[in-house]
């Protein structure tokens, strides 16, 4: 007998692969940024739907109590970085926040039901 049955184990096994998927694709946007500023205006749009995706993600998790401490921070600066023309550094940021927004609804999926196999009977 496990900790976790195994349907909510197939689960958390999906949820965390749709996130690694998530996460792959943004970095894949990642190896073509440059850490020059950049006036080519694609550039601007990739990293615009990048920082949006993660900010809908962040949403999603606190909508269900779950947002991690740092996500917005990381946004905020992904921002800043990219005003200044650094847009590696940004999109570094954009996936860590977009990950760890996906970890949090994982997170928040997977202690719904097993607190309960916490509190002593």
């Amino acid at each position: 007998m496990g900790l976790v049955p195994e349907s909510e184990a197939l689960q958390m096994i999906k949820m965390t692969l749709a996130g690694l998927f998530s996460t792959l694709i943004l970095i894949s946007g990642c190896a073509t940024a440059t850490n020059e500023a950049s006036t080519d205006p694609a550039a601007g749009d990739e990293f615009a739907a990048a920082w949006d995706a993660a900010d809908a993600k962040r949403q999603e998790a606190a909508a269900v109590g779950y947002e991690w401490r740092d996500t917005s921070k990381m946004l905020k600066k992904a921002k800043t970085e990219a005003e200044a023309g650094n847009t590696e550094a940004a999109m570094k940021l954009v996936a860590k926040a977009h990950e760890e927004s996906a970890d949090a609804i994982e997170q928040e999926a997977r202690e719904s039901t097993l607190w309960q196999s916490r509190v002593p009977q």
